[in-house]
C-alpha cells in the first residue's frame, strides 16, 4: 500500500506530513496527521528521505483540509501529455493519433487542491481538466529505457492534478498559445494528496487508477489510467531523448473526454 503525504500551513508555517485516514473530498472535511519532525524544504528532498526511510513523524494533528498546499513545489519542473484518451482526442478532432503531444505549464501555476483558482480579466472560455501527475523518483537522462518492469525506479508516486485552461489565449491569437493559455497563476491545484509508492508496487498501480471530475454536482469526467494511448514508460523514455528531468518532476499524463471547450482549434483559411 502506498502512503498519503501532505503539505500544509499551520500556525503561519508550511509543513509535511503522513496522512492518517482517508483523503480528503472537500475543503470543509477534517484530516488526521502525523507531521514530520524534521523540516523538509521541496517535494524533492522529501522523495530523497522518503525513500532512504529517513522521516520520523510526531504525535497526531487535526487539520482543516482546507490549510492543505500543493505537495509539489515550484522548483518542480511540470510537463504535459495533450490528446491522450481516445474520447478526449475524438472531440479534439484528433481520432487519430500519430505521435504522443508534449507540452510545457510554468510551475508558477501550482496551487493548493481547494484553492481558489483565479480567472484572469481577459479571459472568457476558462476549462477543467482532471489529471493524474507521475512523480519522478529520480533523474531522467538521456541513457534512461523505462519499462514496465523498471518505472518503479523513476517514478516515485501519483499526484492528482487540474490542468486549468484557459481556451482562448491558448487557441484566439495568430499562433496557439498552449503555454501561455495553460501557466496562468493558480492555473495547476495539485493535491490534496502525494500518493507515495514503494519501487514494487508502482507498474500495476499506475495501471489501475481511476481519476473523475464534477461540476457543481454534475460527473463530467471519467477514466482508468488503463485507457492512456501513451503509456507512462513509453512516455518517459520518449522524453528522455531530449529532456532531462530531475526527482520531484511531474508529468501530467492528460486529461479524459468531457471537458468543456475542445481542445484543439477549427483551422480555417483566412
Amino acid at each position: 500500500m502506498g502512503t498519503m503525504l501532505v503539505r500544509y500551513l499551520h500556525a503561519e508555517r508550511v509543513s509535511w506530513g503522513k496522512l492518517v485516514g482517508d483523503a480528503p473530498r472537500s475543503a470543509k472535511d477534517s484530516l488526521a496527521v502525523e507531521p514530520l519532525k524534521t523540516g523538509v524544504s521541496t517535494t524533492r528532498e522529501l522523495i530523497s528521505l522518503l525513500d532512504a526511510n529517513a522521516l520520523e513523524f510526531e504525535a497526531t494533528l487535526t487539520l482543516g483540509a482546507s490549510q492543505l498546499l500543493s505537495p509539489i513545489t515550484s522548483d518542480s519542473t511540470l510537463v504535459c501529455q495533450g490528446l491522450n484518451y481516445a474520447e478526449h482526442a475524438a472531440e479534439a478532432q484528433q481520432h487519430t493519433r500519430r505521435s504522443n503531444l508534449i507540452f510545457a505549464k510554468a510551475s508558477s501555476s501550482l496551487t493548493g487542491p481547494y484553492s481558489p483558482i483565479v480567472r484572469p480579466t481577459d479571459v472568457e472560455l476558462l476549462d477543467y481538466e482532471v489529471e493524474i501527475g507521475l512523480v519522478l523518483r529520480t533523474e531522467l537522462t538521456a541513457d534512461a529505457h523505462v519499462s514496465n518492469e523498471n518505472i518503479g525506479h523513476y517514478v516515485a508516486g501519483v499526484v492528482l492534478c487540474n490542468d486549468v485552461s484557459a481556451r482562448d489565449t491558448m487557441f484566439g491569437a495568430s499562433f496557439l498559445q498552449w503555454f501561455h493559455g495553460k501557466s496562468y497563476r493558480t492555473f495547476c491545484p495539485a493535491g490534496p494528496v502525494l500518493y507515495y509508492l514503494s519501487a514494487e508496487e508502482t507498474a500495476e498501480t499506475l495501471n489501475n487508477l481511476t481519476i473523475r471530475l464534477w461540476l457543481n454536482g454534475a460527473s463530467r469526467q471519467s477514466a482508468s489510467s488503463s485507457q492512456l494511448i501513451y503509456k507512462p514508460a513509453e512516455t518517459l523514455t520518449h522524453l528522455a531523448q531530449y529532456l532531462d528531468l530531475k526527482r520531484g518532476d511531474v508529468l501530467l499524463t492528460g486529461t479524459p473526454g468531457g471537458v468543456t471547450s475542445p481542445a484543439s482549434p477549427v483551422l480555417v483559411d483566412i
